[in-house]
């Protein structure tokens, strides 16, 4: 199993037992090309970025994490861009693959990101992972002019729009929201014929999606005491859409994110009688990675759980996971046939 770090350029993520919170920290706090280079020295195989464009003073769009209804983020909050700051990093480390998690495809052109994130795997000499996915907060759709209800069916326009661009030489394009003639894009990306795409859902719809248009799937298990097994049924799916199609599963990526919380073995949050996932002593958090490593998942993503809400904190938190924990995930049995060579 590898292990990825969910970035910290939208702040510091935290948990009680029922929630799972981002604090908003100080843009010129939060040290994401820092954070970066421990993490690629502790060992980690990839940071994911995730994307918000703006935030609504108030909102009825609850995360999908937090089934209360409960804001995620605060009403202001600092967010650094995920492109901006994929570059940054590209140029600080040499092993680190960069993915986004998720990009929300219909926030703008998909011609727009295609050029970024193309951008993105050549600076970073082929190490893009290219999550996307269609969103979630109704009123950011708002701010933006996008129907939220036509977002589905916008990002499956956009996938085909990312793949056409950056395999074709010119690329013409006839949609029922984007429409082009005979355009270039270049450079291509340095992965052939492109970055691996992997739809972020948790979904039955979103599984097909998934399997029909791109190369992984990406469900999320941020609630605090999620079961790594939970999807199995969306894996079902997407095995009989897959196979449908004529593909095989040993080419199809299966990832999944969590929070982490790395404590010693004489802490409350080990010795608790209900333990929030992959959290308490090293041992606890490979015990529960064994679970998703039965469950299907090859790559893990790991948002670390710090209630000081102090970047210090998130990087103590990567140097534990990986002197006590990363060592230990080599041995670790994927169950499944899924790809694991990425």
């Amino acid at each position: 199993m590898k292990i990825g770090l969910y970035a910290n350029t939208h702040g510091i993520g935290y948990r009680d037992d029922v929630n799972n919170y981002t604090r908003s920290v100080p843009g010129q706090l939060l040290q994401p090309v820092e954070v970066a280079q421990t993490a690629e020295q502790s060992g980690f195989h990839s940071m994911w970025f995730p994307d918000h464009v703006c935030m609504p003073s108030e909102t009825s769009s609850a995360h999908i994490a937090n089934q209360t209804g409960a804001r995620t983020y605060s009403p202001r909050h600092e967010m650094l861009d995920a492109a901006v700051v994929m570059g940054a990093v590209a140029a600080a480390t040499t092993k680190l693959r960069l993915g986004t998690s998720v990009l929300v495809a219909p926030y703008r052109h998909p011609l727009s990101d295609a050029r970024q994130f193309a951008t993105v795997d050549v600076l970073s000499a082929g190490r893009l992972l290219f999550g996307v996915g269609a969103g979630w907060m109704e009123e950011e759709f708002d701010a933006l002019g996008i129907n939220f209800g036509e977002r589905g069916k916008r990002t499956v326009e956009c996938i085909e729009i990312y793949k056409r661009s950056w395999s074709e030489g010119f690329v013409s394009f006839n949609g029922d929201y984007y429409a082009f003639e005979d355009i270039s894009m270049d450079p291509k990306p340095l992965q052939k014929p492109g970055p691996p795409i992997i739809y972020g859902g948790v979904s039955p719809l979103g599984a097909k999606r998934a399997a029909t248009y791109c190369d992984g799937f990406y469900p999320v298990f941020l609630d605090p005491f999620a079961d790594p097994h939970r999807h199995s049924d969306l894996q079902d799916i997407i095995s009989e859409e897959l196979n449908i199609l004529g593909r095989q599963t040993s080419e199809f990526i299966m990832m999944a994110a969590t929070t982490m919380r790395v404590t010693d073995s004489e802490d409350s949050v080990s010795a608790t009688a209900q333990r929030k996932i992959c959290s308490g002593s090293a041992e606890q958090v490979i015990e529960d990675l064994n679970e998703f490593a039965l469950a299907g998942y090859s790559l893990v993503v790991a948002k670390m759980d710090c209630p000081s809400g102090e970047v210090a904190e998130v990087k103590e938190q990567i140097e534990r996971v990986g002197a006590e924990v990363i060592p230990h995930c080599d041995s670790l049995t994927i169950s499944g046939d899924w790809k694991t060579d990425f």
